[in-house]
């Protein structure tokens, strides 16, 4: 008994310790990269740059007190040697980059090659199951759309990919009426009615498409496992997406760097990820 109360204390001492650090996260995505700061659990100074200059951004942080530095990342394996190696030069601390893996801190990937599964999506996928511990679906909306699905046991399901809003664009160059029309994602907030116009009916048919995609999975989750999930939605254009559902959503833009954050919380000291 005793034993075992000074486990508990060890545990919790350590967990303390943990989040008392202040940790750089970063998320590297195909277009954009987003970094912040994660202190006693709470995420702040998140910054937004095109991923063609996020060491410029990093900079920004150099007169932090960093500690660790976690990162997930969908660049190049060169492109991620030189973000390791500015970050030890800059920091005086090595990065801890999070790859999917077979299982994480309660969660099991669903992919039969668990490494082929985005390191992003899995970084979510850990972190939002043990932020909310009940079943979820998690859509990220960014340069491609991806789904996930994990029941409330901490099992993923698995996943769909669809195009994302630049890729649909680009889905038109060989239909010789369409493909001079430019289309910007930040109009397809007001179209989802039947259109009067092609432009409008090219907007409203992306936002049909990916809006009956997400209901139609929430419906199939819902019946599968006898319970409403939580349904997230993140990534640029989430918050435009989500105002056309019919199915309650919860938002979060910053979801993968408080997922960096929670699993920087709560890994095994002994743990190698």
């Amino acid at each position: 008994m005793v034993l075992n109360n000074l486990v508990i204390l060890l545990i919790n001492i350590f967990l303390l310790q943990e989040r008392s650090q202040m940790k750089l996260l970063i998320d590297v995505g195909n277009s954009q990269t987003k970094i912040g700061i994660w202190n006693y659990g709470r995420l702040s100074n998140v910054s937004l740059s095109e991923t063609k200059n996020f060491l410029k951004n990093i900079s920004r942080y150099k007169k932090k007190s960093i500690n660790e530095v976690y990162i997930t990342s969908v660049i190049s394996s060169k492109e991620n040697k030189k973000l390791q190696t500015y970050i030890e030069r800059n920091f005086k601390v090595k990065s801890k980059q999070i790859k999917s893996t077979k299982s994480l801190i309660g969660v099991k990937n669903g992919y039969k090659q668990p490494s082929k599964l985005g390191n992003d999506r899995w970084c979510t996928i850990v972190g939002a199951y043990n932020l909310f511990k009940v079943p979820l679906i998690i859509v990220d909306c960014g340069t491609a759309i991806s789904i996930d699905c994990v029941n409330g046991y901490g099992q993923h399901l698995g996943g769909y990919i669809l195009s994302g809003f630049d890729g649909y664009s680009k889905s038109f160059s060989n239909a010789d009426k369409l493909k001079k029309i430019k289309l910007n994602k930040k109009n397809i907030k007001n179209n989802l009615a039947t259109a009067k116009n092609t432009k409008d009916a090219l907007l409203s048919g992306y936002m049909l498409m990916v809006t009956s995609a997400i209901e139609k999975i929430f419906k199939q989750l819902q019946i599968k496992i006898r319970k409403k999930p939580l349904l997230i939605l993140t990534g640029a254009y989430g918050k435009q997406i989500s105002s056309h559902l019919s199915i309650p959503v919860k938002n979060e833009p910053n979801l993968v760097l408080k997922s960096l954050g929670v699993i920087s919380d709560r890994k095994n000291p002994f743990m190698n990820i």
